[in-house]
């Protein structure tokens, strides 16, 4: 019993695993391309932060350079008003490590407090240090830049920045938000561009758990017409199972017609044989018998011998001897075997002269490809008729044709006739196997060439075998 196959969404389908993969895929990638938007955008406001501080500490710089510190805190109270001012801690640290000057921001927490430090000659003294902080209820950064001064001073100015908090920290939520929104639609787009995807897929599964479930090799597969590798892939499955249907169809005539065959030998052989049991007193009617039953056997050992070189020249194993033959000297020789039974007839066999027509072949097996189409020639050729055996190069390669004057072959049947075991209306009445013309196609091929057969117009058919040329003539 076969299993049905279950829904697809019972299993793991592939469309939702691409699309998972490709949500993954894109997440990352966008991840990526935001983290460096916000890392470029934080290190470019601190860069222009920085910038403008060096621009500031320049001015403040050059003004203690021309009148000390009262010129700074002049410089200070006239700029005082300006929003970029206010929010500037200046200050100016004297030499030994005292603030001479601190100009803190309103908003700013300032404190001074005494440490006791040691003086050059290692006595302690007091010392008043001051200190600013930001508040620590606000998510600011801090921006110093410091700047030498004449003498051994130090100027150092300071601003707090809320950048991570007005700009970056709305941006990192805009970010957060927009990036699982994308992750998301990327799933679900994903998820639906690979279900369309794999539709042939699916219905190349479906077909063949069709064909295994009830046997039906008519089944094919729609939807042939998208030109990229899945349409490819449905239209070689499809070929693939017309060529299994053609081969099964073809197994189960062949078969068929191994057993009508072997059904006649089969009987004339248990005949003889009991005909030969039951004459004990006539010992010649015994032998006569038991040589009908030989005969019989060999009838069916050549049968048998004839499919398996058939199959094995098919399928490519048969071993072919290739050597160098004159064409010419080789339907000479067919036609001198088959002209007593020509004569027999009253059928003519004749060869047209050829001349430095070359082949690399098998001899026996190009003599057995010839003497199987001359047979098949004289057996349907009438009595008065003519067998005509003819061959010459064309465009580097070697025709070879058989021709007759009998009744041809009907047009619906000239592709049947190389079948195994195939018998026409027209040879029904004539002994034989049925292979010959199977022989011919599968050794003619294994040559690499290739056999067709026509009619001619005055009459009779013609059978040409197309063969690959040797390398140079024979003179």
């Amino acid at each position: 019993m076969f299993s049905k196959p279950r829904k697809y969404w019972l299993r793991r389908p592939l469309a939702l695993r691409l699309g998972l993969w490709h949500a993954a895929l894109s997440g990352i990638g966008a991840a990526v391309v935001l983290v460096a938007i916000y890392i470029l955008l934080a290190r470019a406001l601190d860069t222009r932060e920085r910038e403008a501080l060096e621009i500031r500490a320049a001015e403040y710089a050059d003004a203690f350079e021309n009148g000390g510190v009262a010129a700074v805190r002049d410089l200070l109270e006239r700029e005082q008003q300006q929003p970029h001012v206010r929010s500037l801690l200046v200050r100016i640290v004297g030499p030994g490590g005292g603030v001479t000057f601190a100009k803190v921001p309103d908003d700013w927490i300032e404190d001074d407090t005494q440490v006791m430090v040691p003086d050059r000659w290692g006595t302690l003294q007091t010392r008043r240090v001051q200190n600013v902080r930001i508040p620590r209820d606000e998510q600011r950064d801090l921006a110093v830049v410091s700047r030498p001064l004449p003498g051994g001073a130090v100027l150092q100015i300071a601003r707090s920045t809320d950048n991570r908090a007005v700009l970056l920290a709305p941006l990192r939520r805009t970010m957060w938000f927009a990036g699982s929104a994308a992750v998301l639609l990327s799933a679900g787009a994903g998820a639906w561009l690979a279900w369309g995807a794999i539709g042939p897929v699916r219905a190349v599964a479906a077909t063949a758990h069709r064909i295994v479930a009830t046997g039906d090799l008519s089944a094919r597969v729609e939807g042939t017409q998208r030109d990229d590798e899945v349409g490819d892939l449905v239209r070689q499955f499809n070929t693939l199972l017309e060529r299994n249907g053609n081969l099964l169809r073809a197994m189960r005539e062949a078969l068929d017609n191994v057993a009508h065959d072997l059904r006649t030998p089969l009987t004339r052989l248990r005949a003889g044989a009991e005909m030969a049991l039951q004459q004990t007193d006539n010992p010649a009617g015994s032998r006569e018998a038991l040589a009908d039953c030989i005969e019989e056997t060999d009838r069916i050992q050549r049968l048998l011998e004839t499919l398996l070189d058939i199959s094995a020249a098919e399928n490519g194993v048969l071993r072919l001897k290739r050597e160098r033959l004159d064409v010419g000297a080789l339907l000479q020789s067919v036609a001198e075997l088959y002209a007593m039974v020509g004569e027999e007839k009253s059928v003519a066999i004749g060869v047209v002269p050829v001349v430095g027509v070359s082949v690399d072949a098998d001899p026996t097996r190009l003599r057995q490809v010839l003497a199987n189409l001359v047979d098949n020639a004289v057996k349907y050729t009438p009595a008065g008729g003519k067998v005509s055996l003819a061959a010459e190069t064309r465009d580097n390669r070697v025709l070879i044709t058989v021709s007759d004057t009998g009744p041809g072959v009907p047009a619906d049947e000239q592709e049947k006739i190389w079948q195994r075991l195939y018998r026409g209306d027209h040879s029904r009445s004539q002994r034989g196997l049925g292979l010959g013309l199977a022989m011919v196609k599968a050794l003619v091929e294994a040559h690499g060439g290739r056999a067709t057969v026509a009619n001619q117009p005055a009459g009779g058919a013609v059978f040409t075998v197309d063969l690959p040329a040797s390398g140079g003539a024979i003179s």
